[in-house]
Formats: C-alpha cells, sequence, structure tokens
C-alpha cells in the first residue's frame, strides 16, 4: 500500500512548511543573484565613468593650452568648444557621483549613477573643490574669453597632477568598494543556499526516518494481523500463509509430514466456573507448553477459542506420530494448577497426512476437525489420524 507523503514528515502542515521555506531560501537564492548581477553591473559603469574622469580632465587641460596658444579665431573657437564639451562633462559626472543622478556615458547615451560613499566621496568632494575656480573662471564675463582660457590653463597646469591623483583615488576606491559589495553579496547568497541545502537535506532525511519509521509500524502491523492477541501464536491468517507455503514446497520436493488439529476437553467448566480471566491464563500456559512440546520446524497456531493447529513438516510414521501426539497430551494435561481444584483439561487432537491426503491446505484442514472430532466423541484426550 502506498505511503502519504504527509505521513514522512510526520504531519502535513510540517510537510508544507519545509517545502515552503525550500522555495523561500531557492528564491532567496535567485534574488540575490540578480541583484548581484545588477549591482555589479552598475559598480562596472561607475568604475568606467571614475576612469574616463581622468582622460576628461587631460582633455580639458589640453583643450585650455591649446586655446592659450590659438592663433586665429577659428582654432580659438575649436579649442574654447573642445573645453566647454570636455569641463561640463567632468562636472557634470562629478556632480552625479557626489549626489546621485544622470550624466552622459561614453557613447552618449545617458548613465544613472548612485552616490557614492566612503573613500571614493572624500576623493570626489576633494575633486570638485579644486575645481570649482575653474568653474567660477569659465562663469566669470567680466574677463574676456581669451584671458578666462589663459588663467583656467594656467590653473589647470599647477593642478594637474592633484586632479589625476584624485581620479585615480576615485577609480581605486570604487573597484575596493565594488569587491567588497560583492563579497558580501556572495556571502549572504552562501549563506542562503547553505540554508537551503540544510533545508532541503532536512527534508530528505525527514523523510527517509519517517519511512522507516512508518515501514516499522507497517511491519509490526503485518505481524500482528498475524498473531493471536491473546497467546502470541499465529492466527489463522498467519498458520495459513505459512503453511501455503510449507506445502507447496513440500509438493514440490514431494515430501511429506502432517496437520493436527488440537480441541481442549474440559475447558468450559473452567469458563464457566472461574470466569474468562482463568480460561486466558489457560490459553496462554497452554500456548507456551505447545510452542515448547512442537519441534523447531513446525507451526503452532491458535484458529480461535479453545481450537489450535500445528503443521509438522516432515513428521512421518505411525510412531513418530505417536511419539508427538503423547507428548502434547502430556502437556495438556499437566496445565491445571491449584487455582483450578477440581477440573481436569484433556486434547482431542486430529491428524491428517500429506501425501497420502493431497497437499491441499484446505481438505487437510476439513480431515483432520473430522478426526479430531472423532477423538473426542471417542471419550477425548487421544489422538485419531483422519
Amino acid at each position: 500500500m502506498p505511503i502519504p507523503v504527509s505521513a514522512l514528515l510526520g504531519s502535513q502542515r510540517r510537510l508544507v512548511t519545509a517545502i515552503v521555506l525550500f522555495v523561500v531560501l531557492d528564491l532567496s537564492v535567485l534574488v540575490i543573484n540578480l541583484w548581484l548581477a545588477e549591482q555589479m553591473a552598475q559598480d562596472a559603469v561607475a568604475i568606467n565613468l571614475a576612469g574616463r574622469q581622468r582622460m576628461l580632465s587631460q582633455q580639458t587641460t589640453k583643450a585650455l593650452l591649446l586655446a592659450s596658444r590659438a592663433t586665429g579665431p577659428e582654432e580659438f573657437e575649436a579649442a574654447s568648444s573642445e573645453f566647454e564639451a570636455a569641463f561640463g562633462l567632468l562636472d557634470q559626472t562629478l556632480t552625479a557621483f557626489a549626489e546621485g543622478g544622470e550624466t552622459r556615458g561614453g557613447d552618449g547615451t545617458p548613465a544613472t549613477l548612485q552616490q557614492v560613499k566612503g573613500e571614493a566621496a572624500r576623493s570626489v568632494a576633494a575633486a570638485r573643490k579644486l575645481l570649482n575656480p575653474l568653474a567660477l573662471l569659465r562663469a566669470d564675463s567680466r574677463l574676456r574669453p581669451s584671458e578666462r582660457l589663459q588663467r583656467a590653463a594656467t590653473y589647470m597646469v599647477r593642478h594637474n597632477r592633484d586632479i589625476l591623483a584624485l581620479m585615480n583615488n576615485l577609480t581605486t576606491a570604487l573597484e575596493r568598494d565594488s569587491v567588497r559589495q560583492a563579497t558580501r553579496l556572495r556571502a549572504v547568497q552562501t549563506g542562503a543556499f547553505v540554508l537551503a541545502l540544510a533545508n532541503f537535506l532536512l527534508i530528505v532525511f525527514g523523510m527517509l526516518r519517517h519511512f522507516r519509521q512508518v515501514e516499522g509500524d507497517s511491519q509490526r502491523w503485518r505481524e500482528l494481523a498475524r498473531h493471536d492477541p491473546l497467546t502470541g501464536l499465529a492466527n489463522r491468517k498467519g498458520f495459513t500463509e505459512a503453511a501455503l507455503a510449507i506445502l507447496a514446497r513440500d509438493q514440490r520436493e514431494n515430501a511429506g509430514g502432517a496437520i493436527l488439529m488440537l480441541d481442549l476437553d474440559g475447558f468450559k467448566p473452567i469458563n464457566d466456573r472461574y470466569g474468562h480471566a482463568m480460561g486466558d491464563q489457560i490459553l496462554v500456559k497452554l500456548a507456551d507448553k505447545l510452542a515448547a512440546t512442537a519441534r523447531a520446524t513446525d507451526v503452532v497456531a491458535r484458529l480461535g477459542g479453545d481450537e489450535f493447529a500445528i503443521l509438522c513438516p516432515k513428521l512421518q510414521g505411525e510412531d513418530d506420530l505417536e511419539q508427538f501426539c503423547n507428548r502434547l497430551l502430556g502437556a495438556v494435561a499437566g496445565i491445571p494448577s491449584d487455582d483450578t481444584p477440581g477440573c481436569r483439561l484433556g486434547s482431542s487432537i486430529g491428524i491428517a497426512c500429506y501425501p497420502r491426503d493431497g497437499y491441499a491446505l484446505d481438505h487437510l484442514l476439513a480431515l483432520a476437525d473430522r478426526a479430531m472430532y472423532a477423538a473426542k466423541n471417542a471419550g477425548g484426550h487421544r489422538w485419531q489420524v483422519a
């Protein structure tokens, strides 16, 4: 019979909880993967733009130097335009780093930057402070354009190394922050994965443990279904299964044996006089006596009430039958004790033999039953062969 899955974890609620937890942890790993990928993409953009800042600072300085040395209006205008574009993008990107916001990527498309913190924020703040005079010069309308660009060129040449160092520091800080962030996310990811794996293993081992427990319980119930609860002997079902297997084997081997039906004589007066509790005690003692008297290969069973059956493989010959039955009769006669004075037990035994009477279990039992009643009608406490 298939075992319900919910039984394997003890209860349906526990099973559902374990599965939900497994799904949640699995989804958490997936979300962290997506988060990590997104964060690394953003970090890559920020690091790339930080590296571009160095190029823009150099381009700004070069444009200013070209403007200050221009020999004609067209050359001056071109250098001035290059300066405006380079410095404007440099300033816009620094502002995006400092405050968070949009700037332009290398291909001219919008790029969104997150506000930097820690060492990167300090480098950005220092760079903005260092470039602030240049921004003021750029906006000073009191000076002629050529004079503004000349002063700006002088300023940039003087502070070129400092600006490059700050941009290098920004790039390095962003790279370090990206590595730290990725390490933290991977640690969380690993923790979630370990928890998911541990939960999965708990489900698997829990199911295995409960499966073994359920199998053990099922086995015990099957054993109980084949045994008499009072005496512990095989019941009719257990006797039938064992007898069919033995008879089939003996038929293949052309072996012989006997089936004995045993019924107590004088048991009803004990039940009537001393009660069923005393009767049950006697049945238990009788079962112990029969089991002790029977051979190791024999199958002893209580079919119901005070009726017992014994299957004796390889028990053949009148002498062997007589010795065995006399031992059984002696065992039964020795059961009454001082608790049941005046009451004596006897036993009537009917025997069917195979292969003489065939190998059909029902037929053998019917013959043994008739022989048993024949022995009882003949006065009891004797045995009779069918």
